[in-house]
């Protein structure tokens, strides 16, 4: 019997509080005896030892699996090894009990017995791939990366960044994801549009704020996850496109604490940066806030034009107990933008007789405006029993703007030009209400499931503008002419979805499911138009218009699904009638569109293997017409383009194939990810175009054509170079072809545009000494003609880079972050090759480095500048904006912290 020297102590104190210096050497000496003989004595006990081989169904080995061996009242555990095997030694008792668990895999648990001798090799332990659900997305964090059918999981140790960093450090780093200046997400090439934490959302849609709040340090894994749904989480009956949704989750040791950081800063130019944020964690309640007041490093200053930002936001989330759990967030927002721009378009055009013809615009905009926005949000989840869940997600929106834009365009065509000069106010508000019902039933059979859901939505929108236009005609006439119109909108819209799936198991490894939906979307829309006249009102009847239309769609759907240990795939066939209806109250004109859709579906994952799968996934879906575009009005706003809706138009009905690739070798961090998607669009909206003879004008409209579609792919290849990561080299690249559509004078014209983009990185993080990361990339942008006159257009860029940090003693870190671009082939005089340099030194003081001094130049070279083109239908849109220039800043940033205890 081993008796410890606490144990000892203890009793001594207890009945010999009045020991002397004499007794407690003696004390001493009797307990060092003690030690030894109970050492002695454990060191010839019998131990015994095991190893093994952790393995899949397919036998193929499981890196990083938990075993556990369990005997008596005592246990031990380790992580399977790269091949999966595992050793354990002093193991007290020839029976035990061993459990095994990993990822994406029910737990193995078995009882064993040494028969002979003091080694076991175990070989049986095989565990089998757990349901399909978003649910069983937990890593155990040893593997720094795992890829499942809808995730994608990253640990954060193996991603380690400096004390005091940000979620968004740890995101830099990660294969596959990029974060940019602005605090945009994307992976995989698809925006991340919302961010979980442990689970529930956190802040909303502003995932900028959600990386910058949490401290990376209580980070246990970043999982990607492609969301189909709260269906699709209880049944793995997946549809349609997924939303791209990070979800962060806690170490459990960090689930009590608090966080908070405070920093102000000043600059020159009246610059000025202040922020604050907080986190606070007991357990699973959770308290979180940010508020930011600042005119400068927007979030990396790469944003259009010059902003002053003023935000707050509270998130709110807790499990009141197993079953009640819920999340709240308020978000204001007050954004005042002052954007100056240069757009050079050019519109191919071509009449009735294939003569091609180019208008060429030349526009200068000044545009200011003051945007408040107010977002509550949350969910409500209820967990009845264990056969039924309820839950229920409100949300609500309000926003007010005010704009005033001038500007001046230059329009040339043939040998004719005109000159308009601009002035527009406009002031709106609009509210949405939405309210999503979901309630899920289990019947003790399993995999028998009985889903259903309500949605409600509803918008009003009030738009007040004021047109003035001034047109300067140089052909031969001398003529001016000058427009002002005051416009009234007010546009209230009431969406209802309500549905039921019912989900029926056949065999053990496939489901039938029968599911039905009806949708209905009401839109009203009231526009009154008036001419000032010498300061007088007249109000113009033939602009002014009450329209209301309907969408309502029925959707019935059968689907098969089939789960296997390899292949997991799902086959649906779905029938959906549409009624697009309308009515122009003003002139009695009612107008109803019947379609009729039959929509098969598919989609199907196959596992090579534990760290390679494939999935690849077929819907349909309908895309009524806008608003404007149905309004059988004109839109005389610019006398140079006159837009007149088409209240017979047809809803789009859209084809979409996507197919997702993912390797992930767990032992090196090896990650190879490619997508591919295509869409084709039946009924698509483009627009007609007629040019008005003898001038420059022309009048647009909208009609349904065939023959658009779009293919996009993407691809990330990152290999570590040695096994801490400090070396990282990555390889990307993605392209697109979009087949545009328009008419012109009753001429079909197709524009083919391609652009490709392909990049090179390599990543260096030696702990405490440097992190950086060097970019090269180069892109084109190519738009081809169906007509061989015309000329193709076509540009190009390339972009070198390096951003990093290095640490200097453990206080002093430098950062910088450098950029030069090379472009060609934009046709804009204005458009410049700009070089950007972004350098900044913090030193860190007090205790446990509370404090920091940060002293900061932006644009060192003055040359920030957005230059960007795009393709649509017959018009290529070069552009060039105003960005935040160059500023010095001085700030002061405080922190506090506290986890775990």
């Amino acid at each position: 019997m081993l008796i410890t020297l606490n144990r000892v102590n203890a009793l001594l104190r207890t009945f010999m509080p009045h020991t002397n210096k004499f007794m407690r050497a003696f004390t001493k000496s009797i307990l060092l005896f003690l030690l030894f003989a109970g050492f002695f004595t454990n060191s010839n006990a019998q131990n015994y030892a095991v190893k093994g081989i952790v393995l899949d169904t397919a036998g193929l080995p499981l890196p990083g699996a938990v075993v556990r061996i369990k005997f008596g009242t005592d246990s031990i555990g380790t992580s399977a090894n790269p091949d999966g095997t595992f050793a354990l030694d002093k193991i007290k008792s020839k029976q035990f009990t061993l459990s095994a668990a990993f990822i994406g895999f029910d737990t193995f648990i078995k009882q064993y017995q040494i028969e002979k001798g003091n080694i076991l090799n175990i070989t049986d332990i095989r565990l089998k791939p757990s349901a399909n659900t978003l649910e069983g997305v937990v890593i155990s964090g040893v593997p720094p990366v795992k890829v499942t059918e809808d995730t994608v999981s990253f640990s954060a140790r193996a991603f380690p960044v400096r004390d005091g960093d940000a979620v968004d450090e740890v995101l830099k780093k990660l294969p596959g994801i990029k974060v940019d200046k602005d605090g945009n997400v994307t992976s995989q090439g698809s925006p991340v549009t919302k961010i979980r934490v442990n689970g529930k959302d956190f802040f909303g849609t502003d995932v900028a704020t959600a990386i910058k709040n949490l401290p990376a340090d209580i980070i246990k894994n970043l999982q990607f996850i492609d969301d189909y749904g709260d269906q699709a989480k209880l049944t793995g009956i997946k549809t349609g496109g997924p939303e791209k949704v990070l979800n962060l989750t806690i170490e459990e040791d960090k689930k009590k604490g608090y966080f908070a950081r405070a920093s102000a800063g000043l600059g020159n130019a009246d610059r000025y940066n202040t922020n604050i944020r907080g986190n606070s964690m007991k357990g699973e309640q959770q308290i979180s806030f940010d508020a930011t007041s600042a005119n400068a490093n927007m979030r990396g200053g790469g944003g259009d034009g010059i902003t002053t930002r003023n935000v707050a936001g509270l998130n709110y989330k807790n499990e009141f107990n197993s079953k009640l759990s819920a999340d709240a967030g308020y978000n204001f927002n007050n954004n005042k933008n002052n954007t100056i721009s240069s757009t050079y378009t050019q519109s191919v055009l071509q009449d009735a007789g294939q003569n091609p013809l180019t208008r060429l615009e030349d526009a200068r905009n000044n545009s200011k405006s003051d945007n408040y926005s107010h977002w509550f949000g949350g969910n409500l989840e209820y967990k009845i029993d264990t056969m039924n869940y309820l839950k229920i997600s409100p949300n609500f929106s309000y926003n007010t703007n005010s704009g005033n834009n001038t500007g001046s365009s230059l329009i040339t065509q043939d040998t004719l030009f005109t000159r308009r000069e601009s002035n527009n106010l406009s002031n709106s508000n609009n509210l949405n209400a939405r309210t999503n019902i979901f309630y899920n039933h289990k019947f003790l059979k399993k995999g028998r499931n009985l889903s259903s859901w309500g949605n409600i939505n509803y918008t009003n929108g009030e738009n007040f503008g004021n047109v003035y236009n001034k047109y300067f005609n140089f052909e031969g006439k001398g003529v001016d002419s000058v427009q002002n119109l005051l416009n009234n909108q007010n546009n209230r819209n009431l969406g209802l979805n309500i549905g039921a799936s019912y989900m029926e198991p056949l065999w053990k490894k496939t489901f039938l499911e029968v599911n039905y939906s009806w949708n209905r979307s009401s839109t009203n829309n009231l526009r009154d138009t008036y001419n000032v006249v010498e300061g007088n009102e007249v109000f113009n009847p033939k602009l002014s218009n009450i329209y209301d239309y309907q969408f309502i769609t029925n959707k019935i759907g059968l689907n098969y699904r089939y789960i296997g240990e390899k292949l997991n795939y799902t086959l649906g066939i779905n029938t959906q009638p549409a009624l697009l209806q309308g009515q122009n109250l003003s002139n009695n004109i009612e107008t109803v569109n019947r379609t009729f859709n039959l929509i098969p579906s598919g989609r199907f994952s196959y596992k090579f293997s534990n760290q390679q799968s494939l999935d690849v996934n077929y819907w349909g879906r309908n895309n009524q017409p806008g608003f404007l575009q149905l309004q059988p009005i004109s839109d005389n706003s610019n006398l140079q383009n006159v837009v007149t809706g088409n209240p017979n138009l047809k809803p789009e009905f859209i084809h979409s194939i996507n197919a997702h690739y993912k390797q992930a070798d767990w032992s090196a961090g090896k990650v190879i990810m490619a997508n591919f998607k295509y869409e084709r669009t039946n009924d698509r909206i483009v627009t007609t175009k007629e040019r008005v003879p003898g001038t420059v004008n022309q009048r647009t409209s909208y009609i349904n054509t065939d023959g658009y579609y779009t293919l996009q792919g993407d691809y990330n290849i990152s290999k570590p170079l040695s096994p801490e990561r400090k070396f990282t080299i990555g390889y990307s690249g993605s392209g697109q072809l979009n087949n545009n559509i328009t008419f012109t004078d009753d001429s079909r014209i197709e524009a083919r545009n391609m652009a490709w983009r392909q990049e090179l990185e390599f990543r260096v993080d030696l702990k405490d000494i440097v992190n950086f990361e060097v970019e090269t990339s180069y892109s084109q942008n190519l738009t081809k003609y169906s007509n061989d006159t015309f000329t193709d257009r076509q540009s190009n860029r390339f972009e070198c880079g390096i951003e990093g940090r290095n640490y200097f003693f453990k206080d002093l870190t430098l950062g910088y972050d450098f950029t030069k671009q090379i472009n060609s082939g934009f046709d804009n005089s204005a458009v410049r090759n700009p070089t950007l340099l972004r350098l900044s030194m913090e030193y860190k003081f007090m205790k446990n480095d509370m404090a920091a001094i940060r002293v900061e130049g932006f644009d060192l070279f003055d040359q920030n500048s957005g230059i960007s083109r795009d393709v649509f239908d017959n018009e290529i849109v070069d552009r060039q904006v105003n960005r935040l220039g160059r500023y010095f800043m001085l700030s002061l940033i405080y922190r506090v912290r506290k986890f775990g205890g």
